[in-house]
C-alpha cells in the first residue's frame, strides 16, 4: 500500500503560494505578520476537524453530523463550564463527542445503514438536542475568562490555536503512517471484505473512524467557542461541508483506502487564504461561498480522476 509522499501535496502548496501572491498584489495588508497569524488561527478550526475526517474517509465513510456535534459540544461546554468549571466542561464535551461517534458507528455497522443516510439522520437529531439544551438561545460565557486562552493565548509568541493544530497533525500523522491502527484504517477502506476475511475487526475500526471525527470536533469547538464566547445550538451549520471539502481537496480518495493528512492541512490553508483574501478585498460573503463551491467542484473532478485510477489499479490486481 502506497505511503505518503510529499510530492502528492506539492500542487496544493504551489496553489497556496500563487493565491497568496495574487491577493498580496491586490491587497498589501495580506503580507502583514498579524494577518498571516490570523490566517493560521482561522484555519485551525476546520483543519483540526478535517484531520479526524481524513481517518474516517480513509476507512470509506464520512460524517455529515459533525456540524451538529459542534453545536452540541458548544452548548455542553457552556452549560457544564459555567456550573462546574472549564475543565469539567471540556471533559464532558469529550465524553459527549465519543458517545456521538459510537452511535454513528453502531448505526452504520450494526444496522447496516449507509454512512450518508445514517449521519444525515443523526445530524438532525443532534442539532435538535443542542437547540433544546440551549433553549433556543445563546448561552454567554463572558465570565469564563480561562477559556479565552484557547483563542487569544500564546506560548513563546505562537497563538494557542496554531499550537493545538500542529500537535493534532503531528500525532495524527504518526498514528496514520506508522501504527497498526492507521494500517488497518487504510486496509478497511481499500477492501472491506478482504479485511474481514483476513481477521480484522472491520466493525470496530469503522466505529473508531466516527469517533475520530467527533474527537477532532472537540478541539475545533473549544477554539471556536473561545472566540465567539457563547454556546449555541445553531452554530456549525456549514461545518460538515467545509470539512469534507477540505479533505477531498487534500487528496483523500472518496472510495477509501488512501488518505493524505498533509494534503488535508494544505487544502485547509488554501481555503483559508482564499477566504482571507476575499474578506480583505471586501467581497460579499455569498460570493465567497460561490468561490468555495467552485473549489469543491474542482476537488471532486480531480478526486474522481484519482478514484478511476485507483479503481483501475484494483482491477488490474484482480486479473
Amino acid at each position: 500500500m502506497k505511503r505518503f509522499r510529499f510530492s502528492d501535496t506539492a500542487g496544493l502548496f504551489g496553489a497556496i503560494i500563487l493565491v497568496f501572491i495574487i491577493f498580496s498584489c491586490l491587497q498589501p495588508n495580506m503580507l502583514t505578520l498579524f494577518n498571516i497569524k490570523n490566517i493560521f488561527v482561522q484555519v485551525s478550526i476546520t483543519a483540526i476537524a478535517a484531520a479526524g475526517m481524513t481517518f474516517a474517509m480513509t476507512a470509506g465513510v464520512f460524517d455529515l453530523s459533525i456540524g451538529s456535534i459542534q453545536a452540541l459540544l458548544s452548548v455542553v461546554i457552556a452549560r457544564i463550564g459555567l456550573q462546574f468549571g472549564l475543565a469539567a466542561g471540556i471533559t464532558a464535551a469529550f465524553a459527549v463527542a465519543v458517545f456521538c461517534g459510537i452511535i454513528n458507528g453502531v448505526i452504520v455497522v450494526n444496522l447496516k445503514i449507509q454512512a450518508f443516510a445514517a449521519t444525515l439522520v443523526t445530524m438532525i437529531v443532534i442539532r435538535g438536542i443542542a437547540i433544546l439544551l440551549a433553549h433556543g438561545k445563546e448561552i454567554p460565557i463572558y465570565n469564563m475568562n480561562s477559556i479565552k486562552f484557547f483563542s487569544s493565548g500564546t506560548i513563546l509568541g505562537i497563538p494557542v490555536p496554531i499550537i493545538i493544530m500542529i500537535l493534532v497533525y503531528a500525532v495524527s500523522f504518526i498514528v496514520y503512517e506508522y501504527t497498526e491502527f492507521g494500517m488497518y484504517m487504510r486496509s478497511v477502506g481499500s477492501n472491506l471484505r478482504a479485511s474481514t476475511v483476513s481477521g480484522i475487526n472491520t466493525g470496530k475500526y469503522l466505529i473508531f473512524a466516527f469517533v475520530c471525527t467527533a474527537v477532532g470536533t472537540v478541539f475545533s469547538t473549544v477554539i471556536m467557542t473561545s472566540q465567539i464566547m457563547f454556546g449555541k445550538g445553531t452554530v456549525g451549520e456549514d461545518f460538515a461541508m467545509d470539512v469534507i471539502t477540505t479533505v477531498v481537496l487534500g487528496g483523500t480518495v472518496l472510495t477509501g483506502g488512501k488518505g493524505n493528512l498533509f494534503g488535508t492541512m494544505a487544502a485547509s490553508l488554501l481555503i483559508a487564504v482564499i477566504k482571507n483574501g476575499l474578506n480583505i478585498s471586501g467581497v460579499n460573503t455569498y460570493y465567497q461561498q460561490l468561490v468555495i463551491g467552485i473549489v469543491f467542484i474542482a476537488a471532486l473532478v480531480l478526486n474522481n480522476g484519482k478514484n478511476l485510477q485507483i479503481f483501475g489499479e484494483k482491477t488490474e490486481r484482480r486479473r
